[in-house]
């Protein structure tokens, strides 16, 4: 079986799943990418996998990246595609009206989307998102990873250490994390980890709510498993998201997880470790006056939990998908 993952977005270098997705199916089946040149991926990407570079850009209707793609895909000649977003799976959507490839579709944020309604095969990466697809063929498969084995941390912090990771954008809601922690009377070391636009904005708001020395922007770091475990809190202050990978991240290598209601965070985390917006604060003081009982609970939530997310195994479930699909449009995929 061959399998053609693809995605019209460039990235960010850090936290595109469909990557570590095709890595881990690389050695089950074959595996192609179709992806925009340059993208700033690439260096993620298995050797094993094959790498095909588009160059149009602008709409998602342009005649020469349609005609362009079209060419690519037939020389490709998979036996199934799977788009991941919105403008890939609306881009192959027309195309496939001549090409005719079995197609799949991944939603993975509950934003937007209204041609995931028109899908034959959709896949949601929460429970969450899967509630914004209006069509019946929806099935769940969640985001996962493959961890890596780090050293344990020797001794907790001197001062209590948070750690926040993501894009620097608003959707993220680190400026509203910033807000709520000004009023925090403890102590505490706020590490903010990610690159964005967001950053300028985000240093001088540090700066007015008096928060110089209490909060670092450390910008993109590769080391993301070893600040979670160095942590004593790992923070998920976004408004909308379909993962989030950082909270299956701090599943794996945290000490304590607290997020706001997105995503998958509803499936893994007990109600009290729920924050809404405007709640951190509040939520921080409880954690830090009872912290040993609330990193002994998060400790048995990982033993509990951790099998759930292994990327190899939601790697086989995609290929189960695929087969499935095959099966209903009268093709046998080996």
């Amino acid at each position: 079986m061959k399998v053609c993952h693809f995605i019209a977005s460039r990235g960010l270098g850090r936290g595109e799943f469909y990557v570590d997705l095709a890595n881990a199916m690389s050695g089950k089946c074959d595996v192609a990418l179709m992806i925009p040149k340059d993208s700033r991926y690439l260096d993620r990407v298995s050797a094993e996998i094959e790498v095909c570079q588009y160059e149009h850009k602008n709409s998602r209707k342009n005649p020469f990246l349609l005609w362009e793609l079209r060419k690519k895909f037939i020389a490709m000649n998979p036996d199934i595609v799977h788009s991941h977003f919105g403008k890939a799976t609306e881009i192959f959507y027309l195309l496939n009206k001549w090409l005719k490839f079995p197609h799949v579709a991944t939603k993975h944020n509950p934003r937007k989307g209204k041609i995931f309604d028109r899908m034959d095969h959709v896949i949601a990466v929460s429970e969450q998102v899967k509630k914004t697809i209006n069509t019946s063929s929806v099935q769940v498969i969640h985001n996962a990873i493959t961890p890596v084995t780090i050293e344990a941390r020797k001794k907790r912090p001197e001062r209590f250490t948070i750690v926040a990771v993501g894009r620097l954008d608003p959707i993220k809601g680190f400026d509203l994390l910033l807000k709520d922690l000004a009023g925090l009377d403890n102590d505490f070391l706020l590490k903010i980890i990610g690159s964005g636009e967001q950053a300028p904005h985000l240093q001088a708001l540090i700066a007015t709510l008096g928060l110089s020395g209490r909060v670092e922007l450390l910008g993109y770091r590769d080391d993301i498993p070893h600040q979670l475990s160095e942590a004593d809190l790992v923070v998920v202050s976004s408004k909308s998201e379909g993962g989030p990978v950082i909270a299956l991240e701090a599943l794996f290598y945290g000490n304590m997880l607290i997020s706001t209601p997105v995503g998958i965070v509803p499936e893994i985390l007990p109600p009290d470790f729920i924050v809404e917006q405007g709640g951190f604060a509040e939520k921080v003081t409880e954690v830090i006056r009872d912290y040993e009982r609330f990193v002994d609970r998060f400790r048995k939530l990982q033993l509990e939990r951790q099998s759930d997310f292994f990327l190899d195994a939601i790697a086989g479930k995609h290929i189960q998908l695929y087969r499935e699909i095959g099966i209903n449009a009268g093709r046998q995929f080996q």
